[in-house]
């Protein structure tokens, strides 16, 4: 298959995933890559017509694809394509939004995490994106490509720019800083859960102490694992044998799952 012949059979949901389409466009990197970020340099462009057809597919194999490729020309892209108000971003991608987007960000990032900080930091993005942007974060400090240190520091900082209104955005971060164990962080998780800002059904205060008490060494080895890079697209989409339509979850549950696909009552 060609480049046009592959995309064509990502186009649309048919009702099954396009398996072998996915692993031509594996076999054929250098060939297919300009035609997947002509995708998205269309979505970002114009996204109405990719987000008011449920059926449409090819978004989500393009930005799999590519963070498995570590395309980083579709850092910028993307984070473009993510800084659409309102549901937008979920019209686009359904599901992804709360479950593999962090990963895909860190994935085409090239360790470059201003695209991720200016979505975090923009109170006009989706609170869910914000969240996925705190887990890109969190997955570049999982593969080594950061340091522990740099993002802890920059939670700090995030404990003082948010704005202080509940959202999921203050869940996320309480959720995150827990994954990279909390100790350096506890005043400013305090401040914040004093302030009523983070939701205690995501997390409560005895959720954060007890990943404190866990220590460092076990939090981080635990976050390690639950947070690798896209490797395998195949994997990682599974759900599309099983969905007919893009998937459009948007409730609590789906955002506990996205803070690092657990619930914060321990390690399971």
């Amino acid at each position: 298959m060609n480049a046009d012949q592959i995309l064509t059979q990502m186009q649309r949901n048919e009702g099954h995933f396009a398996k072998d389409a996915v692993l031509e466009a594996v076999a054929h990197r250098d060939e297919v890559i300009p035609s997947l970020l002509n995708v998205l340099r269309d979505v970002a462009n114009n996204p109405e017509p990719y987000a008011s057809d449920p059926n449409s597919m090819i978004l989500i194999y393009a930005i799999y694809l590519l963070a498995q490729f570590r395309e980083s020309r579709a850092y910028p892209l993307l984070v473009q394509i993510l800084s659409l108000s309102g549901e937008m971003p979920f019209d686009l991608l359904g599901d992804t939004v709360t479950e593999g987007l962090g990963r895909i960000l860190a994935c085409v990032s090239d360790v470059d995490i201003s695209g991720m900080t200016s979505l975090i930091e923009n109170e006009q993005v989706n609170p869910y994106v914000r969240s996925a942007a705190m887990h890109g974060l969190l997955t570049l400090v999982a593969c080594g490509k950061r340091t522990r240190e740099e993002i802890v520091a920059y939670f700090h900082y995030l404990f003082q720019k948010l704005e202080r209104t509940p959202s999921e955005v203050w869940d996320a971060l309480a959720c995150y800083c827990s994954d990279l164990w909390p100790g350096e962080l506890m005043d400013d998780l305090r401040s914040a859960w004093e302030e009523e800002l983070i939701a205690p059904l995501m997390i409560n205060w005895e959720n954060i102490e007890d990943w404190r008490a866990r220590g460092k060494e076990a939090c981080m080895q635990y976050m390690k694992e639950k947070n690798p890079l896209i490797t395998d697209v195949v994997k990682e989409m599974a759900w599309c044998s099983r969905a007919l339509t893009r998937p459009q979850r948007r409730d609590g549950e789906a955002h506990a799952d996205a803070c690092s696909g657990r619930l914060r009552i321990g390690f399971t």
